[in-house]
């Protein structure tokens, strides 16, 4: 079962594995989306030990770590986002996105489109045959841009049992490679 190449391209943007000197760069990027926590709780601000425990995860051989992956990508040698995924969970053959930042200040530009197209290739070639993400209910401009990115089959439906202002819902979405 192989992972996504640990450094690949698309016209604009430059994918490499992350590693423990990305911290800061990882932390910057995430805490700029920090302003989403209301609509995804996910959000929230972390300490930096979470960061360097995500990628040191990602650097381990692949059947200690469950296939997990963390990909940085730059514009220009300027890191814009990053995310992580697991191989062939929860599902053979299926890519689980389970983080996708793209900072602020690049949204809107294509660049997300981008970077999934690439990501696309990258895991067919990786023999998935389908993309899975879970994305929250109140998030509308990630929830527009995944189903405008064709990710428009639902798996599973997820809820907070009562409804209140800090209530949340999320679903997980698919795209067929």
């Amino acid at each position: 079962m192989s992972r996504l190449s640990a450094s690949w391209r698309t016209e604009r943007l430059h994918v490499t594995d992350g590693t423990l000197e990305d911290v800061p760069q990882l932390m910057h990027i995430f805490n700029a989306c920090s302003h989403i926590e209301p609509w995804d709780p996910t959000f929230k601000i972390y300490p930096k030990e979470e960061f360097a425990g995500l990628v040191q995860q990602s650097l381990k051989d692949e059947m200690e770590n469950g296939r997990f992956q963390l990909q940085l990508f730059c514009s220009n040698n300027q890191p814009i986002g990053y995310f992580h995924c697991h191989h062939h969970q929860p599902q053979p053959n299926v890519l689980l996105i389970s983080m996708f930042v793209l900072h602020p200040d690049y949204q809107k530009g294509g660049y997300g489109t981008e970077l999934l197209a690439g990501l696309a290739q990258q895991a067919k070639t990786a023999s998935h045959c389908a993309i899975w993400l879970e994305v929250f209910l109140k998030n509308w401009p990630a929830l527009r841009f995944w189903i405008k990115s064709g990710f428009t089959t639902i798996i599973d439906i997820d809820g907070a049992p009562q409804h209140d202002a800090t209530a949340h819902a999320s679903i997980v979405i698919a795209k067929t490679l």
